[in-house]
């Protein structure tokens, strides 16, 4: 009975070594620049959104599975800049925004290895961003007044993809798809009514698409 006990305990610490093998875990610091473009669900012939640029910065973690597949995440600093701009006969209202937030990306990743030096890869997972600082911004005229208010939290999803050299750089493109609300853009016309437009005229649903370059220093 103790041979067979003892056959047992060795076999799971085998098993449990040879599972714990097939995983890896590294963290590193990342960084990268960011594209962002506003998309209004109703009513954007009347506005013009613009491609703007940012920055994030923080830090990285990944989780290697078994089979090439494998978890990252990170907690980021995430300056964004949104930009739209509406020009009427009665004037030109504009909003100029500073968009922070505190981001977190969880990522599921598929890596095909290049031999000792290189692997490629391809993510795809969620992005949860959390504002921080001032979150609206105005913009009056003599005709107009435009409010341009951040969400307090907007979920996206990343697609994307890499290369990792020599087991500790990192570098890679995405993409991300707003799939919540980013803010609320809101158009009063002073005085009620006129060309049509009636007062509030309010754009409720105003997402953030985000084209992303990083790098990544695994140590």
């Amino acid at each position: 009975m103790k041979k067979i006990i003892l056959s047992l305990v060795l076999l799971v610490s085998f098993v449990g070594a040879q599972t714990a093998s097939a995983f890896s875990f590294d963290w590193g610091v990342t960084g990268g620049y960011n594209l962002t473009k506003l998309k209004f669900d109703k009513q954007s012939k009347f506005f013009d959104t613009n491609g703007n640029s940012g920055w994030f910065l923080g830090v990285k973690a990944n989780l290697g599975l078994i089979g090439g597949f494998g978890l990252d995440g990170a907690l980021l600093y995430n300056q964004m800049k949104y930009s739209t701009t509406a020009d009427y006969s009665l004037g030109t209202v504009s909003i100029n925004e500073t968009a922070r937030s505190f981001a977190i990306p969880i990522n599921l990743k598929y890596s095909i290895g290049l031999g000792k030096m290189a692997n490629v890869y391809v993510t795809t997972g969620p992005q949860f961003d959390f504002a921080l600082g001032d979150k609206s911004d105005d913009d009056n005229t003599t005709a107009f007044v435009s409010t341009f208010e951040q969400e307090n939290m907007t979920t996206s999803w990343n697609v994307g993809a890499g290369v990792k050299l020599f087991k500790h750089l990192d570098l890679g493109l995405s993409y991300n798809f707003g799939l919540s609300k980013a803010a609320k853009q809101t158009l009063d016309l002073v005085g009620g009514t006129t060309v049509g437009i009636t007062t509030p005229y309010k754009f409720n649903d105003v997402k953030a698409n985000t084209f992303k370059i990083q790098a990544t220093y695994y140590f």
